[in-house]
């Protein structure tokens, strides 16, 4: 049975998922945007490696987003005091 210090440092965790994704999808957002809003592009190739790595980068926001967000809801229904069921016998 987890303590209410665990269940704590539970919900830490998954706060800081959710903010790490969000901060982490602002930053894709923006670097997205002056890459492709940026008119000095003098080769092509480094444009296409940038606006990809940005990708990736959002994607795995919105996965840490989504972590967070499963977690939460996995977690929404804990309760500390819960009672066990008794355990019967199959009857075979």
């Amino acid at each position: 049975m987890p303590t209410e210090r665990e269940i704590k440092c539970e919900r830490k965790a998954i706060y800081l998922d959710i903010i790490c994704g969000i901060m982490s999808s602002a930053l894709a957002l923006t670097a997205l945007a002056v890459a492709a809003i940026s008119h000095r592009i003098f080769s092509m190739g480094w444009f296409a490696v940038s606006v990809t790595f940005w990708t990736a980068y959002l994607l795995f926001s919105f996965f840490l987003i989504g972590l967070g967000i499963y977690t939460w809801k996995m977690n929404k229904n804990f309760e500390t005091n819960k009672a066990k069921k008794d355990l019967k016998a199959p009857i075979v």
